[in-house]
C-alpha cells in the first residue's frame, strides 16, 4: 500500500516465471527484468569456488594466508576434484551445489587443523554426486542396464524420443557388434523381445525413462501416462511398444553407472 511501500526482488533461472505468477501478483509486477548471462566455461565456475574459499591477510598473517590459499589451489587443481566440479558444471551450473560440496571440509577447520582437508572434500563431492536415482540404478539387472546404454546411443545420434522397438533394435545392434569379442570378454546373450519389454517397463516404472510429449491435435499436446501397461491414455492410442519415451539420465550418469558395476562383461564396457 501507499502507507507501507515494499519492493520484492526475485531471482530465477526459469524463463516462464511470469506465467507461473498468481494473477494478482502478476498484475502488480513492474515487468522490469534484468537478464544475466550464465557462466560460459568451467574455469569461471572454478573461480567462484576459489574466491569463496581463499582468504586475505587482513585478518590473519600473510604467511598463513599464503599457506591456506596454496592448499585451496592444490585441491581445486587436483584431478579428482576437477572432475567433480566439471560434472556439476555440465549437470546444471548450480553454484549452491558447488559450494555445498565444500561445507563439510570447511566446518572441520579448527585450531589443531587449520587447513582444508583434501580427502574430506573428495568424499563430500562423491556423496553429493550420488543421487537417490543412482542408488536405485546400482541394483538394476544387466538387461535393464543394456537398454539404458541403447537409449544413450540413440540420444548420441540426436534422437531425443524413441520407443521400445527403436531401443530394442539399437540393443541388438550393439550387442551383435560386440559378439565378436565374446572370447575375450565373456559370453553375453541377446534376450528375446518379450523379456526385454518387461525390463523396459521396469525402467519406465522407476522413471528412468519418461513418456515423451506427443501431439494429440493441432496446437495441443499431452504427456503419456508413466505406465506402459495402463489403459489407453488421452491421445495415446499406440501399442505400448510404440509409445515414445525419453531417457532421464545425463550421459555422464550413464558412464558413471557402467563404471561402477563390477558384474558387467568386458564386451559392454
Amino acid at each position: 500500500s501507499q502507507q507501507t511501500p515494499i519492493a520484492v526482488l526475485g531471482v530465477t533461472a526459469r524463463i516462464d516465471v511470469l506465467d507461473l505468477l498468481e494473477k494478482r501478483v502478476k498484475s502488480r509486477f513492474s515487468h522490469r527484468q534484468i537478464y544475466v548471462h550464465n557462466m560460459a566455461s568451467v574455469e569461471e565456475f572454478v573461480q567462484i569456488a576459489r574466491e569463496a574459499l581463499c582468504i586475505d591477510s587482513s585478518t590473519v598473517s600473510e604467511a598463513f594466508a599464503q599457506q591456506f590459499n596454496k592448499r585451496i589451489e592444490d585441491i581445486l587443481t587436483s584431478s579428482t576434484v576437477s572432475q567433480h566440479i566439471e560434472d556439476i558444471f555440465e549437470f546444471g551450473k548450480d553454484v549452491r551445489m558447488l559450494l555445498r560440496a565444500f561445507t563439510l571440509a570447511v566446518s572441520q577447520i579448527s585450531i589443531d587443523n587449520p587447513l582444508l582437508n583434501a580427502s574430506t572434500v573428495e568424499s563430500q563431492f562423491a556423496l553429493t554426486n550420488t543421487s537417490a536415482k543412482m542408488k536405485i540404478l546400482s541394483s538394476i539387472s544387466l538387461l535393464e542396464l543394456c537398454l539404458i546404454i541403447a537409449m544413450r546411443s540413440l540420444t548420441q545420434l540426436d534422437i531425443s524420443k524413441y520407443n521400445f522397438e527403436m531401443v530394442y533394435d539399437e540393443y541388438k545392434t550393439f550387442m551383435s557388434r560386440h559378439m565378436m569379442a565374446v572370447s575375450a570378454g565373456g559370453a553375453m546373450k541377446i534376450y528375446k523381445k518379450p523379456v526385454a519389454l518387461k525390463a523396459f517397463e521396469t525402467l519406465v516404472e522407476l522413471e528412468i525413462a519418461r513418456p515423451a510429449l506427443v501431439s494429440v491435435g493441432e496446437g495441443s499436446s499431452v504427456y503419456g501416462r508413466n505406465d506402459l501397461l495402463a489403459g489407453t491414455a488421452a491421445g495415446i492410442r499406440a501399442p505400448k511398444e510404440y509409445r515414445m519415451v525419453q531417457l532421464m539420465l545425463e550421459p555422464m550418469q550413464v558412464v558413471e553407472l557402467v563404471s561402477g558395476r563390477v558384474d558387467i562383461p568386458a564386451v559392454i564396457r
